[in-house]
């Protein structure tokens, strides 16, 4: 049996629970998330749970956030004057999500808050921020690693950084 190794190319499925007893699929049914172990382009306790998992393997890992989805940080609530949001935005509701566009920290996504004549209330955290997750895996295939390959890459290197945590590309 191929197992999930540095630089292996995995293919997988997962459910996200939450200490609250709700579960939930990241991914439309069918859905899989394909990734190479070691690049860094998935949450860390995530990656680390699939190192060394067979083919056809579930696993069940609790992932502290520090090593999910990062804490919840307070400095990435904003607010944004209505005359900066572009006309065809509106109307936002309080729990919209939306695009934000920023010089120093390129696009994202961010929760509206709250909503006044004069301004907008934006909250830029993931939505499992600050929270422990237990993630549910199963490993549907591993191509071994391609000897051509490059070297790996540390973490971070290519994949985009919110909240303190490395979210899968794409």
């Amino acid at each position: 049996m191929k197992t999930a190794t540095a630089g292996a190319n995995v293919k997988v499925i997962y459910t996200i629970c939450l200490q609250n007893g709700a579960r939930f699929r990241p991914l439309h049914s069918g859905d899989t998330l394909e990734f190479i172990v070691g690049r860094g382009t998935v949450l860390p306790g995530f990656e680390r749970a699939v190192l060394g998992m067979a083919e056809g393997e579930i696993r069940r890992i609790e992932v502290p956030s520090a090593d999910a989805y990062g804490p919840y940080r307070p400095e990435r609530i904003f607010r944004v004057q209505r005359s900066e949001v572009r006309p065809q935005v509106e109307p936002l509701s309080i729990g919209d999500v939306v695009r934000v566009a920023s010089t120093e920290d390129g696009e994202f996504f961010a929760v509206v808050r709250d909503l006044s004549p004069a301004g907008i209330l934006l909250d830029a955290n993931h939505p499992l921020c600050g929270q422990d997750v237990t993630f549910e895996i199963q490993i549907l295939q591993v191509t071994a690693p391609d000897s051509d390959a490059p070297a790996l890459m540390p973490r971070g290197k290519e994949a985009p950084v919110r909240n303190g945590a490395v979210h899968a590309a794409g």
